[in-house]
């Protein structure tokens, strides 16, 4: 036999928690379907392996040969990437594809230079990793045309290889 306490409600719901439910997955719905406004993206940001592109390594290389070989480039073709030293570090630098520091990364190619010390067992070399934000045939061109620049300064390449 059933018992049935006096004033009391059946099992149900509270009304408004469902209205509450679905208000909140419509919410969250509206904001990942929305476009995403201009990025901010910094050096930092390209710096993770999503958007890690290459690395290379070359020997008989230092900081002064490197910023020599982009001044020659430069002279000989009117522009070359910028090269641009880490604060309060000697062997960390960045070339930047771009003549001027950029507020955001989103649209640019940045490579992270190291430069090795000489020593007995192997030569000056300074070693080079590659980011973008976003990565097509047209980065890809982009970052060669860098590359060309390190390893043959002053043959200019066409902007649309």
């Amino acid at each position: 036999m059933k018992t049935q306490m006096k004033n009391s409600l059946p099992a149900r719901p509270f009304p408004g928690l469902r209205l509450l439910s679905v208000m909140a997955m419509g919410t969250l719905v509206a904001a990942c379907a929305a476009p995403d406004g201009p990025r901010n993206v910094q050096p930092e940001d390209l710096r993770k392996s999503t958007h890690f592109i290459t690395e290379r390594l070359f020997s008989d290389l230092d900081f002064p040969t490197l910023q020599r070989n982009l001044f020659k480039h430069r002279d000989a073709c009117g522009s070359a990437p910028r090269f641009v030293m880490h604060e309060m570090e000697t062997g960390y630098a960045s070339l930047i594809e771009t003549a001027e520091i950029p507020e955001s990364y989103e649209n640019v190619v940045m490579m992270d230079l190291v430069q090795y010390p000489e020593s007995w067992r192997s030569p000056k070399r300074v070693a080079l990793r590659a980011y973008s934000y976003y990565y097509n045939d047209d980065v890809q061109q982009r970052v060669d045309r860098m590359l060309a620049v390190v390893q043959q300064p002053g043959v200019c390449q066409p902007e649309n290889q």
